[in-house]
């Protein structure tokens, strides 16, 4: 049996001594730390929307349009590139190991993380011995996800595709090992469908990691917001919001993995900052209730 408390360092002390160790300057030297200083500096707070492809950019969120970097990255003592989710790709996976039966050696396995940003959650999978297939419709953060893949020296292990999970996911069916899909499910306007997607593209036993925002209710029910809650709290300039859709309590999270076809589903009862952890697994395929489902061709 485990011990949380013995001398061992903690999973998320570990977690951050991998992500320093092979994602720093000793990994890269100097010139790779050059590299990704002049990157930062080129593309944090630039505002492009052009390069989306959006035909309003006025009705997009400001993390969108404007670069943000996602996750704090140490890259040297003296090039800290501090992001608007902290630390939460070393709480994430920590979490998902202690509490939900992650593995810390992920060699062989094929996983797809989900909503990337500039990478964070991604590369720390790729330390842990994953090969990593990201997905973020956001182009200017796929692009970063790329660019840091190739400077640490793991493109060929890690790969992030600028695309919506509801176009990717229904091209490759049966292909994933595990499925990362932290901070994303009430951001989406359809959580069902999207959770469906990710049960018929992973292996069967394979296995979805779930994070989200949710709401403190002991029933099965979700609120909805819509971008309309963003513009009323940034009137007159661009949204900094969430452009959160379905927020969900944690029964009704359960419920939309079971009825997206998913096994054996584990949520936690939301924490304190009302976040939502969960697993559940496809232990074989089968088929979804068709009646209103938005898509006719899902899988």
């Amino acid at each position: 049996m485990s011990d949380r408390h013995s001398s061992a360092p903690s999973t998320r002390q570990h977690l951050e001594d991998v992500f320093r160790e092979r994602f720093s300057e000793a990994a890269i030297g100097k010139a790779g730390v050059e590299r990704i200083r002049r990157y930062a500096h080129e593309h944090i707070g630039t505002v492009d929307a052009g390069a989306e492809g959006y035909l309003d950019p006025g009705r997009q969120r400001d993390l969108s349009v404007k670069f943000h970097w996602g996750h704090d990255h140490r890259v040297s003592d003296d090039l800290v590139l501090k992001g608007r989710m902290g630390d939460r790709h070393l709480s994430l996976i920590a979490t998902f190991i202690d509490d939900f039966g992650l593995g810390r050696d992920l060699s062989g396995l094929t996983v797809l993380d989900i909503g990337c940003w500039t990478g964070g959650v991604s590369l720390l999978l790729t330390a842990l011995g994953a090969r990593v297939i990201a997905i973020e419709e956001v182009r200017k953060y796929a692009a970063t996800t790329n660019f840091l893949a190739d400077v640490f020296g793991v493109a060929d292990r890690l790969r992030c595709v600028p695309e919506s999970l509801y176009s990717f996911l229904p091209k490759h069916a049966d292909r994933f090992d595990l499925v990362v899909y932290a901070g994303v499910v009430y951001h989406v306007t359809d959580p069902v469908l999207s959770l469906r997607h990710i049960f018929s593209a992973l292996k069967n036993g394979g296995r979805c990691f779930i994070e989200t925002y949710g709401i403190q209710h002991p029933e099965s029910v979700c609120l909805y917001e819509g971008p309309r809650h963003a513009d009323d709290a940034q009137a007159g300039g661009m949204s900094r919001g969430g452009w959160n859709y379905f927020v969900p309590s944690p029964k009704c999270l359960g419920h939309w993995c079971l009825d997206a076809g998913f096994d054996e589903v584990k949520v936690a009862p939301a924490d304190p900052d009302s976040r939502i952890f969960a697993a559940a697994r496809r232990a074989a395929f089968r088929d979804i209730l068709r009646a209103g489902l938005s898509s006719a061709t899902a899988r």
